[in-house]
């Protein structure tokens, strides 16, 4: 019993030396790095990081004009990604907290060059989270971290950061998430699409000035590790219909050159059928769409119309689009995943003989169905002018 008081009170007597949250570090004394942006200049490796005062992301009530906060890009060079860190770490004037970035900036050079380097520095470093959006550029990576937001939002509050709310207002070009760029990368049947970010400056103005805005206009295709090529928005109009993700896409209903109306997809079924009969892998396209009536501009025009028209156009996007990749010997839209996932065996056999590669015979058909479930709150007659006599 006297050994337990003793004990009890050498233990509370210890307690007296502990000095509470010694380790303790505020919010404050730290910088945190919000995007970091990768390049290869000169045979030196280019990395930037983009980072945020914390005031700028919390809404403050003022009765101030707001203004957009500025975005600080810290460089590092090096030989090495690590070595490039390195430097970019010795001037800053406080630590360096990695845990909050949300998206990373890869140029074409590296892309060109290979970028299996700079994933490997990105996944030792436990910090960096796989849940970060991915882009690639050919824009000055600096200019791409500086603020391009609206006024009075946070740099995070951008394309850049938040690039899925844009996609489901219109969906064209599907941002990726670095776990999804990661699991695609690795798998030999898969061709990696990265949306390309870029700046634009003539479509906003502040105070009668334009101001800068992001924007993605078109993709960079990997396969198996190696660069095939920069596509244009105009050369992927036919992407968003082979993507089940596609929320929200416009197609103009035209006759000849004239607009007639405009139908958004909300929903697309796709379905891939490999033939292996011949020499070469084909394919059967078979694509169902699910839209509505979002402007009738001629009251002549029929659903039944809009719907073979809108069909028609379908059909003439996935072939175009498809068509340039092979130019390039790119598969667009995934379909020796397709084969690799349903016929491993075949696409054994084919990748042995070295024909997996995608020609213009690749597709050896494309059935697409539009159903159009409504034309909003208006009826497609609204267009026309009701006769003053009334129904006879």
């Amino acid at each position: 019993m006297k050994a337990a008081r003793i004990s009890c009170a050498l233990l509370l007597l210890a307690t007296t030396l502990l000095s509470g949250c010694w380790d303790q570090k505020s919010i404050q004394d730290l910088s945190y790095l919000s995007a970091f942006g990768v390049d290869f200049i000169n045979n030196e490796y280019v990395l930037y990081a983009q980072s945020v005062d914390l005031a700028s992301v919390a809404k403050q009530e003022t009765s101030a004009t707001p203004k957009s906060p500025p975005a600080t890009i810290s460089i590092g060079r090096g030989k090495t990604l690590m070595t490039a860190f390195d430097n970019l770490q010795k001037n800053s004037q406080i630590p360096l907290f990695l845990g909050f970035v949300s998206s990373l900036v890869v140029h074409e050079r590296i892309l060109q060059k290979g970028i299996i380097s700079t994933h490997d520095i990105l996944n030792r470093y436990g910090l960096i989270r796989y849940t970060k959006w991915v882009f690639g550029t050919r824009e000055p990576i600096d200019k791409v971290l500086g603020n391009h937001s609206l006024s009075g939002f946070s740099p995070l509050t951008s394309l850049l950061h938040q690039p899925k709310d844009v996609y489901e207002q219109r969906s064209f070009i599907e941002p990726m998430q670095f776990y999804r760029f990661i699991s695609n990368f690795w798998e030999p049947s898969n061709t990696v699409l990265l949306p390309n970010i870029t700046i634009y400056e003539r479509s906003w103005k502040e105070n009668n000035h334009y101001v800068s805005r992001l924007t993605i206009d078109g993709v960079h295709a990997l396969h198996r590790g190696t660069w095939k090529g920069y596509f244009p928005s105009r050369d992927l109009m036919g992407l968003r219909w082979m993507d089940e993700d596609t929320d929200f896409a416009g197609l103009i209903i035209r006759d000849g050159n004239t607009p007639k109306a405009t139908i958004r997809i909300k929903h697309v079924g796709l379905k891939i059928v490999p033939v292996t009969t011949g020499p070469m892998p084909r394919y059967h396209l078979h694509v169902h769409l699910l839209g509505f009536i979002r402007e009738l501009i001629s009251p002549e025009i029929s659903p039944e119309q809009i719907q073979k028209n809108s069909e028609e156009q379908v059909r003439e996007q996935i072939r175009g689009t498809f068509l340039k990749g092979v130019q390039k010997g790119t598969d667009l839209y995934g379909l020796e995943r397709e084969l690799f996932k349903k016929d491993y065996r075949a696409w054994r056999m084919y990748e042995k003989a070295q024909r997996t590669a995608p020609t213009r015979d690749s597709i050896a058909s494309i059935q697409i169905h539009v159903h159009l479930s409504d034309s909003g709150k208006m009826k497609m007659e609204s267009t026309k002018y009701p006769s003053p006599l009334g129904r006879e």
